[in-house]
């Protein structure tokens, strides 16, 4: 369990968290209607900030989850919080949640399981957050290289081909694995071995589901289809 006095930051992410899953929804709904008055430069614009916002988003939720009360030890947040990159602090977290339980499972479990959220937690979580970094130090559509000493071809083209149903689906993907880990970390011996499988095979299921998910897709679905409602 963390210290007491780190209760209050606990809350303050709580709060975080749910004001940007309100934000989420909002420009989600500007992007959507935007979409539907084929406003080009709205659809653009909007959709850069939404990427922004799903990895500072991400970034608060990882911080909910390692504070999560009756989960970690003090000193594992603190190990945690010393990594020097997000990816080795999402990592850290991965393998310290699995300690408690070690000694109940069999050989090769925890070496599975640790594997198979490392590699959802580089694509999803790590290689998204390199766009964002982009967008947050102005490269809102041209992209350069580390040093800043010539253009990154491939980062711009990720950059435009940005869209509303790629970033929804990482916020998806991000609050079911968010559960998974926060599982493990709280129950380890008992919520863990009873929802893991499930969560797992539930969150697995939507990656693959969603995997080709695009905009003319989305203009398909029934809510794109209804008519929109101008204020008199």
């Amino acid at each position: 369990m963390p210290d007491s006095n780190t209760h209050d930051f606990y809350k303050a992410y709580v709060k975080n968290v749910n004001d940007f899953l309100i934000a989420e929804k909002e420009i989600k709904r500007i992007i959507n209607r935007a979409i539907k008055e084929k406003k080009s430069n709205t659809v653009n614009i909007q959709t850069k900030l939404y990427a922004l916002l799903y990895s500072t988003y991400s970034e608060s939720s990882f911080m909910k989850m390692i504070l999560t009360p009756y989960g970690f030890e003090q000193k594992y947040i603190n190990e945690i919080l010393r990594q020097n990159s997000i990816q080795e602090k999402w990592y850290k977290t991965v393998e310290l949640a699995f300690l408690n339980f070690t000694s109940y499972s069999k050989g090769s479990e925890v070496p599975n399981k640790t594997l198979e959220l490392k590699k959802i937690i580089h694509q999803f979580i790590i290689s998204p957050s390199v766009i964002r970094n982009k967008i947050a130090h102005g490269q809102i559509s041209v992209a350069l290289n580390s040093s800043n000493t010539s253009l990154n071809k491939n980062l711009t083209q990720e950059i435009e081909d940005l869209n509303v149903v790629k970033i929804f689906r990482l916020f998806k993907i991000n609050k079911s694995l968010i559960s998974i880990i926060e599982d493990i970390i709280e129950s380890p011996q008992k919520g863990h071995y009873n929802n893991y499988y499930k969560q797992i095979q539930e969150l697995n299921d939507f990656i693959r589901n969603s995997e080709n998910w695009d905009l003319n897709s989305k203009l398909k679905t029934k809510s794109m289809s209804k008519k929109i409602i101008r204020e008199k």
